[in-house]
């Protein structure tokens, strides 16, 4: 997608809880809209490639997690979602799992969201079907796609796991370049303070095919 287009509209499965049920499981269904989720707020969502994998759990949750309050009262970030090629079982168990307070869950069980925002990527050599590609975005109070930060060169099946364009000290760059005035080209982005995308290029997290001999 690019800037100032309005973000596609999908319907995201929840589960909340229903005072009028017993047993187990007091939860139910609830389908929210694109327009529930982005109107009238500044939000910032990253994609995921999937819950539980090594770079999602090491770095990308758990850091936009740390600098939430960054985003929040620094730079007026109303929102801040964790998307994913996922149903809301998956992440929930995820987030629990990775202690996440702040974040939210936006899932995208049928992937609906990631087709329509041109994110998707086929990673059936992997045994993982279609996924999101690594990226973010912040979007306007009107439902538009302010920027967009998505991991270069996007391709089905990569063999490796690229991240740094997406990362939150690169966006928290951007929002701070642009709360000051200063210049917003692509090339003074990209702090890899980190070094994660040297992790991701070592980490192979969907692995790397052997060849058959």
């Amino acid at each position: 997608m690019r800037e100032n287009e309005l973000i596609p509209d999908a319907k995201f499965y929840f589960r909340e809880i229903n005072p009028n049920f017993t047993g187990i499981d007091k939860t139910d269904w609830v389908v929210k809209t694109t327009e529930d989720i982005f109107k009238g707020k500044r939000c910032l969502v990253f994609s995921v490639p999937g819950p539980f994998t090594p770079i999602c759990s090491a770095f990308q949750l758990p850091q936009f997690e740390k600098f939430y309050n960054d985003f929040r009262f620094e730079y007026g970030i109303d929102e801040v979602y964790c998307h994913s090629i996922s149903d809301w079982f998956i992440m929930d168990a995820w987030f629990k799992k990775e202690n996440i307070k702040n974040v939210k869950i936006l899932p995208d069980g049928n992937g609906d969201f990631a087709r329509l925002l041109g994110m998707s990527v086929n990673r059936t050599d992997y045994g993982m079907g279609i996924r999101p590609w690594r990226s973010a975005f912040i979007t306007t109070p009107y439902e538009q796609m302010e920027m967009m930060f998505a991991e270069p060169n996007m391709q089905d099946n990569l063999d490796h796991d690229p991240y740094e364009e997406s990362s939150p000290q690169n966006i928290l760059e951007y929002l701070r370049r642009q709360k000051a005035g200063l210049d917003l080209k692509k090339d003074w982005l990209y702090p890899n303070t980190l070094k994660v995308n040297e992790y991701g290029q070592k980490a192979r997290v969907f692995g790397k095919k052997e060849e058959a001999s």
